[in-house]
């Protein structure tokens, strides 16, 4: 009975531990929103937007208007460095994500927050103008910026700050396929064209709509440029990351065209989607 009344002691004490030990880690991941000393620029707020300004290259995507304001939620981890971040107010912003990212990674490491006298991680909000003096800029740069951007060949033409990765021609199925990514290979989009006969569309179009099923993917029909087109959503998971896929279909000149855009960022991979919608041209 002794025996019994330690064993079952040892497994309570036991037990104890390793709900402290887990508590323990939990309270180490934990991100606070509320915090008693709140993380901070080493050198100031007013310092760090300034340089943040000042390295900011707007000429990466050519400005449309004068300025643009927008909030930057990110997470300031226990070394100062930043991990999470995202665009929230504005997706005019979007466009600009890479930049910000790269200006972010150049930035010194802030001082962590505090809370109960330990170093803990926490969210951040910081409210960001940038200002185009659109007037003063280069015009041969900012000429050069936007050409940088269109993508074209003799089947259709988009702009995107991206370059041609691979395509390749099945003349069994009479398909032709492109693929882009964009300098820090974040972003990668992907257009096919296949030759087919109109008649069969309603055929193409279940054929696309039986895949997303198997994908659990969202699919709607919608219009196109005056054509009837299918748009579909879904998620790839794999142990490292989630690739957020959208993709247009429509039919056009005797070709099915596919356009898809890939990300890691879901915010990031729709907001390129929508971009390249509204700038693909078909050209045959």
């Amino acid at each position: 009975m002794k025996s019994t009344v330690l064993i079952i002691c040892f497994l309570f004490l036991k037990l104890q531990v390793i709900a402290q030990e887990i508590k323990q880690v939990d309270e180490d991941d934990k991100v606070y929103s509320f915090v008693q000393r709140t993380a901070e620029p080493r050198n100031g707020m007013m310092n760090f937007l300034q340089n943040f300004s000042n390295e900011f290259n707007s000429l990466v995507i050519p400005p449309k208007q004068d300025e643009i304001s927008f909030k930057l939620k990110f997470i300031v981890e226990k070394n100062g460095s930043f991990s999470n971040v995202e665009i929230i107010d504005n997706q005019e912003a979007y466009p600009y994500y890479e930049e910000i990212i790269r200006v972010l990674k150049k930035t010194s490491f802030w001082k962590p927050a505090e809370n109960n006298n330990k170093i803990v991680r926490s969210y951040h909000v910081i409210p960001i103008k940038l200002r185009f003096p659109m007037r003063n800029v280069d015009k041969v740069l900012l000429e050069k910026a936007i050409l940088e951007r269109t993508i074209s060949n003799e089947y259709f033409d988009f702009e995107c700050n991206c370059k041609l990765i691979n395509k390749s021609t099945n003349g069994y199925y009479k398909v032709k396929e492109f693929s882009y990514n964009t300098p820090h290979s974040d972003i990668f989009y992907s257009i096919s064209l296949k030759e087919i006969d109109l008649n069969d569309l309603n055929h193409y179009f279940d054929v696309i709509k039986i895949d997303a099923n198997k994908k659990n993917a969202a699919i709607k029909e919608v219009t196109y440029k005056g054509f009837k087109a299918l748009e579909t959503e879904f998620v790839i998971n794999n142990k490292e990351n989630s690739y957020y896929n959208y993709t247009l279909s429509y039919a056009a000149n005797n070709y099915l065209i596919k356009i898809n855009v890939i990300s890691t960022n879901k915010q990031v991979s729709k907001y390129n989607f929508e971009d390249l919608k509204q700038t693909f041209r078909l050209k045959i």
